[in-house]
């Protein structure tokens, strides 16, 4: 379990909590940029004893692990309007961190409502919108201004923070930012745990279309 109680009561209780948290670096070791983080390998996470090991460690690459795991993420972005962020780093994808964000306008002014491309230019009055991947006449302006999800990767958070100045109001906010955190790491590990009880890898043969070059007569 990743999350703790913590008493909110006191200014050196939740101090000594944030700074004992454990962190990770937010791009690389030689950025020495680090964050709150949680280390989440297999090897770290207690496995139940009827999941089998096979099952344990081939579940982690499926694909629909994958979109679970970044739905999420999302989802904790989300709630925070994209001013917290969480993503996976470490060569292996084993730590959760906590990153700064945001939205800001993307730019793009149109869309084609067929294969989704999007365009920096915007659809004139009576103009009819033609999509410049597939060709379709179905490019369309956003309703209102489209924006975007930023990260900022190598910006650390609190890093180097003793927490003495801050008002109990703001400690407060800090530690339940990151008890949330913690417990989107027991969320993950329980999604992941609960995958791997309720389905088994399995292999399925599928025939991709291919697009080749062939010679016809003129």
């Amino acid at each position: 379990m990743y999350y703790k109680q913590v008493d909110k009561r006191y200014r050196e209780t939740m101090g000594k909590f944030l700074r004992k948290h454990f962190r990770y670096n937010t791009m690389n070791s030689w950025n020495r940029s680090t964050s709150y983080a949680n280390n989440i390998k297999l090897h770290n996470v207690d496995k139940p004893a009827d999941i089998d090991n096979d099952t344990w460690w081939e579940m982690l690459w499926i694909t629909d692990w994958q979109n679970q795991l970044s739905n999420l993420l999302e989802d904790f972005g989300r709630k925070y309007s994209f001013q917290w962020q969480v993503g996976i780093n470490g060569r292996s994808g084993g730590y959760v961190v906590l990153y700064k964000g945001g939205i800001k306008p993307s730019g793009y002014k149109s869309y084609c409502t067929h294969c989704g491309q999007k365009n920096y230019q915007a659809i004139a009055e009576g103009e009819i919108g033609i999509c410049g991947r597939c060709d379709a006449k179905a490019r369309v302006n956003f309703k209102q201004a489209h924006m975007q999800v930023f990260t900022w990767p190598g910006k650390s958070v609190d890093e180097y923070e003793d927490f003495e100045d801050w008002t109990l109001s703001a400690l407060r906010e800090r530690v339940e930012l990151i008890q949330d955190f913690d417990r989107l790491c027991d969320d993950i590990t329980a999604a992941y745990i609960d995958l791997c009880r309720n389905y088994r890898v399995t292999e399925e043969e599928i025939f991709v279309p291919k697009t080749i070059k062939v010679l016809e007569p003129v």
